[in-house]
């Protein structure tokens, strides 16, 4: 059983409009092309033969959900076999109906893997993207006294025009002094600034207020301090935090005591997901603490929400899922460079090992991240040549 179709392919145009991800493979031409098939079809070798009928299935779906689906699935399983273990495919549990997707074997210890896709609506992504292109268009505003306290009171349909907005932030708050500005009592207390902006022909505003929050004399004029603080109103991370949040939501406790580590591996599509939106989405957002003294001096500390899937405030929760991997945009065309992270539980049920083909990331004592990179390329575990695929290929002709 293979999974792309035994033609002569004559064809090496870029993606067109429309075109799938399988509908592509499946037709162009090229030396490029040809080593991507034949890695998938290496790995599809290599699953059970129960599970692959469902998998070429998927693979060769029209729809490229189902493909994404199929694919992620097929590299957790060539994961898996890379770093030592046998892989039984949907393992039977005793007291449910249920299955996870792998069960991982190596030494007398077992893992078990749970396949999930964070893929929000085309409706909820274009909104949201929207909103995080503003938020990361003003983490590049340099702002040395003062963060930003922010409220989308209404999003346009169109893109915000960015460079302005900055412009005009930046005359704001060169015009306060942090010196003069109290904390302590009301928002409304702090400077504010409302920004508002009509497109041509949109017949709703962009309207957004900002609240002007002064820099601990410690912290003023340090380079790489990003101006926003605290999001409001509208202004969160729906697409990255939400999507990783909903993959999670039913596997706390959706296998019983498996009596093994548990690992849920995320597949994300987002292009603006990064490690503080997972950071957030499993350990809580990170907000500025202002406490104020009974004489009037005032202290910050950055503190984690009690939002994040494991952390509930006073205790860690959701301790039966072990580690979560977010695989982020993963392509047939670019395993080999494609460098993805484990997020390991602080105090699980069951401590899963280290898995070194994946970047490590850890919660220390201190509340920092620390992240481990695996001791190998990509390539090199996968047994590919660096760089590869080998020729050359448009940007625009990698399909899906």
């Amino acid at each position: 059983m293979t999974i792309f179709s035994a033609i002569t392919r004559t064809d090496p145009s870029p993606a067109a409009h429309g075109d799938g991800r399988f509908k592509f493979l499946d037709r162009v031409s090229g030396a490029y092309w040809d080593q991507v098939r034949d890695v998938i079809e290496d790995w599809f070798s290599r699953l059970s033969p129960d599970a692959q009928a469902d998998v070429r299935g998927r693979l060769r779906s029209k729809d490229d959900r189902q493909f994404n689906g199929a694919f992620f699935e097929l590299y957790l399983h060539e994961c898996l076999l890379r770093m030592g273990y046998t892989v039984t495919c949907h393992p039977v549990l005793e007291g449910t109906a249920r299955r996870p997707d792998f069960l991982a074997e190596k030494d007398g210890r077992s893992i078990y893997v749970e396949a999930r896709s964070a893929s929000p609506s085309n409706i909820a992504v274009g909104a949201t993207e929207r909103i995080n292109a503003v938020y990361k268009s003003l983490d590049r505003l340099n702002s040395p006294n003062f963060f930003l306290w922010i409220e989308v009171v209404r999003q346009g349909l169109r893109p915000l025009r960015a460079k302005p907005l900055r412009g005009c932030l930046d005359r704001w708050l060169s015009g306060l002094d942090p010196d003069t500005v109290t904390l302590g009592g009301r928002r409304d207390d702090l400077p504010s600034h409302l920004y508002e902006e009509q497109t041509e022909g949109d017949d709703v505003a962009w309207i957004i207020k900002f609240w002007a929050i002064p820099k601990p004399s410690e912290v003023r004029g340090r380079e790489g301090v990003q101006p926003l603080a605290i999001y409001g109103g509208n202004a969160v991370w729906v697409n990255d935090e939400g999507g990783i949040l909903g993959a999670l939501s039913d596997k706390g406790t959706a296998y019983g005591p498996l009596g093994a580590p548990f690992i849920v591996a995320v597949a994300s599509s987002s292009m603006s997901l990064d490690d503080h939106a997972v950071c957030d989405a499993l350990y809580g957002n990170e907000m500025l603490q202002i406490t104020t003294a009974p004489d009037g001096t005032e202290s910050y500390a950055v503190v984690r929400n009690a939002n994040g899937y494991w952390y509930a405030g006073g205790n860690w929760d959701h301790c039966g899922v072990s580690a979560v991997l977010v695989v982020k945009q993963l392509h047939p065309a670019f395993v080999g460079n494609q460098q993805h992270t484990i997020w390991e539980h602080p105090d699980p049920e069951h401590a899963v090992e280290a898995l070194p083909m994946w970047r490590r990331a850890i919660l220390g004592a201190d509340g920092r991240m620390e992240f481990i990179d695996p001791p190998r390329a990509q390539a090199d575990w996968f047994g590919l040549g660096n760089p590869w695929p080998l020729g050359r290929v448009s940007k625009s002709a990698v399909g899906g």
